[in-house]
Formats: C-alpha cells, structure tokens, sequence
C-alpha cells in the first residue's frame, strides 16, 4: 500500500514537531503536557489510540515473549552442565568454556547479516520462523550424545538466537513514533530481567521433578523445558504479527489502519523500505551516523560490568550468608534494572529528554563504582552500590529508540547502525571481562570497577559528541 506522507506546516507548533507530548486546551490556555501515568498521548485521535492498542497486543507481547524464552535457553547450558551433562558427556577441562566461545560466535558472527535479510523478507513470517527454528535446535540439545554435536547445536542456536535483539529494535521504530518508542523498547528489554529472574526457579524445579522421568535425564529436560516454552510463542507470533507498514498484511489491521500507520510514520519522516545497493552502503560508511552511534554503545554495552560480573553474590558468600538469602538478595540487582528502565523509557518520551537520562544514569554508576573501589565503606553503602549499579542498563531502551530516531530517513541504515551497535557491545564483551572482572579478584573486582569509571566517563564525552551532530544534522534539516 502506498506511503502518505504528511507535509509540515511553517507555522508548525512544538506540539506538532513532538506528537503526543503537548496539546492546546478547547480554551486556547496553556498546552497540557502528557502526564507520566498517561499511555496515549493528548493529541492521540481516538483512531490512532485504537491502533496502538492494536499494535501493543500484537507486537509487544510476542516479543515480550520470545525474548523471556530466549534468556531461559542462555542459562539453560550452565545449569545443565552442573546437572548431569559433564558426566554424562564426559565434559572435562575447558568444554564448557568451548560451548560458549561457539554459542558466542554464532551470536556476534550473525547479528548483522540476519538483521540486514529480515529487512529484505516479511518481518511477520520471518521473527517467528527464526524462532521456531531456534527452538527446534534447543531441543536438539537434549538428544546430543558428544560434545562435537553440542558445538554445532550451540552454533546455530546463538546465530538464531542473537539476531533478535538488534531486529526487534529495528522492527518497533517502524511502527512507533519517538514519543513511543522507548516504554515499548523498554517493555521488550524487562523480558531478559524477568527471564533471569525466573530462570533459576523454573530450571531448579524442572530437574527436582523430572529428573529420570520416561528415562530422560534432569538436565536433558531443561531443553525440552525451552522447547516447550518456544514453539506457541513462535506460532503466537505467526498468527498475530503485521510485517512492516510500507507492505502490511495483517487480519487485525483494516485498510484505514494500515494507511494511518504510513501517516505516522511518514509525519516522524521515518522512510519504508527501500532497495539496498551498494551506493546506499558506502554512503551509510561515510556518514557520521554508523561511527558516533556505534562508538557511544560501545561504552554503553560494557558499562554494566558489576551487576553482570557476580561481585554482589561472591561478596555475600565471602561474607557467609546462605544460600538462600544470597539467591534472594541477588534479585534486586535486576529489580531496579527493571524500575529503571521503565523510569527512563516514561520521562524518555514524555519530555523527550534522553540525553539528560543518559548522563544521569552514568553518574550514578560512576558514585556506585567509587564506593565499591574504596570498598571499605558501611555494609549499607556497599549494598546501596551494588544495587544502584543496576540502573546502567536501564537506559538500554532509550539508547536504540534514539539511534531510530537518528537513522529515520532510511530503513536499511536503521538496521545496520542499530545491528552494529549491538554487535560491537557483544564482541567486545565476550573477551574483556576475561582480563578486566578476573575471579581471582573477586569479590572486590578494583579493576573492574575502575574500568567501569573510564567507560561512563568516556560514554559522558560521547554524549556530548552525539548531541553536536545530531543538532547540527537537525539545524541543517530546519535550514
């Protein structure tokens, strides 16, 4: 169906240059502000508030889904290993160290390249047949008789597997406005907290209660378990996802809709989809866009070092606390990774202050790895750091709802920038915490901290840098 786009008026009003954020009252008074409590937004017409309702249900909750089975497949291995499968496998020396290099490769090596063919392909067949396919080589896992067949499995799992992040985000930027995007983003990122929340309790009980069942080892049944959790949400996803708006086909969505959605999306000029030659390539390495956005999630991706690095967890058990409070206590961390981001994504597009949440959030992780690089401080102040370190990846959904909203003019440079970011961010944190966060100085990790320090300050700088471009790309937009 064809674009419509919507021309701006000269006289355009800073309601209009920002949808959803403020509207004139019948009175001509001043204009009422969206309230943080507030899903749509004051200018919303009752069509376009239908239509978001319309797109949350068939969106956000696959998503939501997918990417919560996805981090139960990513502890999965961990658990099995512990559970049986070194024994049965004869897993001895570095395996398992092994089956994660090979998971990882998988994970980095793909993410750019199925990022880029999904925006070639119907993204309403393409997401859930991936995910199929994902599941389907989860549950290969349980059949693997030798570690060779595990190297494999765990290859095409992390191809299938990591793709998902940097698409989705591409895919939520071409339905929603900048003014949505982030509490959508950040409703699709809470998914991995509340999976890795959920998984120690799922994965314990499993084995505690199917362990020999019908002849299946306990750690074999953790990847039926992933299996089984994957397959409706990849069908869920057939039956209830539209592709992109510039070629929507959807039983949910009627024609008027679709046709609104184009509207919207060409008012936030952001571009459909467009053939991809190599011309559009070398201009997209050229411009300043891929580099400055990727440098900053660079920074970004390993500034949330120590509530990924078990110092809190290590620390507790060097301080003699059960196991059980430990496994308790350690649920906080992701708690406010959770408060955070829905904190940030709410202020992020009601008052479209990005930046200023950003530099927030590094300076509370920079106060939190000081207090822990001092290290002798009050018991209080040390769980008070450990906990506010959990705010670093709270930011995660705002980061890509801006790089959307940077990239907007094309489609193809919305999925590369976006799939880059999140490839670089893997790369690198695949290898650096080996020499920065190494066990043996656990649980005060001084370099680890420090070097979380250097990133937030650096990631500081970059913001700075970014905010210089994209103004000066907006002034010449204006001009």
């Amino acid at each position: 169906m064809e674009s419509h786009a919507i021309e701006k008026a000269p006289h355009t009003t800073d309601a209009e240059e920002n949808p959803g954020i403020k509207t004139e009252t019948p009175h001509g008074s001043e204009p009422r502000r969206q309230k943080w409590y507030e899903w749509f937004a004051p200018t919303d017409t009752p069509a376009e508030r239908k239509l978001i309702l319309k797109l949350d249900g068939l969106i956000i909750v696959f998503v939501f889904l997918a990417y919560w089975a996805k981090v139960l497949d990513s502890s999965a291995t961990s658990t099995a290993y512990v559970s049986g499968m070194k024994e049965d496998l004869r897993l001895y020396g570095n395996q398992l160290n092994y089956l994660q290099t090979v998971y990882m490769v998988g994970f980095i090596t793909m993410q750019i390249p199925l990022t880029l063919v999904m925006t070639r392909c119907p993204v309403n067949y393409f997401l859930p047949a991936a995910d199929l396919l994902w599941g389907v080589f989860t549950l290969a896992q349980y059949k693997a008789s030798n570690v060779t067949q595990l190297y494999a499995l765990r290859f095409f799992v992390g191809a299938l597997g990591g793709f998902f992040f940097p698409a989705v985000q591409w895919y939520l930027g071409s339905w929603y406005k900048r003014s949505e995007l982030s509490r959508r983003g950040a409703i699709f990122f809470i998914a991995s907290q509340v999976g890795s929340m959920s998984s120690g309790y799922i994965q314990a009980g499993a084995y505690a209660r199917l362990d020999g069942r019908y002849g299946i080892e306990g750690w074999r049944w953790l990847y039926i378990i992933c299996f089984a959790c994957t397959i409706p949400i990849a069908f869920l996803g057939l039956c209830l996802l539209p592709s992109t708006p510039d070629k929507c086909t959807s039983r949910f969505l009627s024609a008027d809709e679709i046709r609104l959605a184009q509207e919207r999306m060409a008012s936030e000029n952001r571009e459909a989809r467009q053939p991809f030659t190599k011309s559009k390539v070398i201009q997209i390495l050229k411009g300043w866009r891929l580099w400055v956005l990727v440098a900053f999630a660079f920074f970004f991706s390993q500034a949330d070092g120590v509530s990924s690095n078990s110092g809190l967890p290590l620390w507790l058990k060097a301080e003699g606390y059960s196991v059980e409070n430990i496994n308790t206590i350690t649920t906080v961390s992701p708690a406010v990774t959770i408060v955070a981001s829905v904190i940030c994504a709410v202020f992020s597009d009601i008052y479209n202050a990005k930046a200023s949440l950003i530099a927030t959030t590094a300076v509370l992780n920079i106060f939190a790895c000081i207090v822990l690089a001092i290290w002798n401080v009050p018991v209080g102040l040390k769980f008070f750091a450990f906990f506010l370190s959990g705010t670093a990846d709270g930011i995660a959904a705002i980061i890509y709802a801006w790089a959307n909203d940077i990239c907007a003019h094309s489609a193809e440079e919305r999925a590369i920038v976006i799939s880059t970011m999140n490839t670089i961010g893997n790369t690198f944190g695949a290898w650096i915490p080996l020499f920065v966060w190494k066990t043996v100085d656990a649980p005060r990790y001084l370099i680890g901290y420090n070097w979380t320090i250097a990133l937030d300050v650096c990631m500081l700088v970059m913001l700075v840098v970014l905010q210089k471009f994209w103004a000066r790309e907006q002034k010449r937009s204006r001009s």
